[in-house]
């Protein structure tokens, strides 16, 4: 399927656009309870992956550099760029690391 055709169909179901590798989208703030080293800032982020479907999950998942490894589901993000733009501006997104014990049970 053309690529302009897929994004169209996407669009409709999605909220956005599906993101090509390279563009920038904005992603949200998580904080983890039991993986603080893991913590990571929202802002403005390259995309460098798009899945269709991962690990057997449905769906569009979205990787982006500034949070190597982490997957954002777009059906939940997508809808949610225009908030996020007002949110966080210009602001990158970066990791933000908590290393103290009680918040990395490993």
């Amino acid at each position: 399927m053309a690529s302009w055709l897929r994004k169209r169909l996407e669009k409709g179901r999605f909220g956005a656009s599906v993101p090509a590798i390279g563009e920038e989208i904005y992603v949200d703030t998580a904080l983890h309870v039991h993986r603080g080293r893991d913590d990571v800032l929202g802002g403005r982020a390259q995309v460098v992956a798009v899945h269709h479907g991962y690990r057997g999950m449905d769906g569009i998942w979205v990787e982006v550099a500034e949070h190597p490894g982490d997957l954002y589901n777009w059906e939940g993000l997508g809808p949610r760029q225009a908030a996020l733009r007002r949110e966080f501006g210009r602001q990158r997104a970066r990791p933000i690391p908590d290393p103290r014990p009680e918040f990395n049970e490993d």
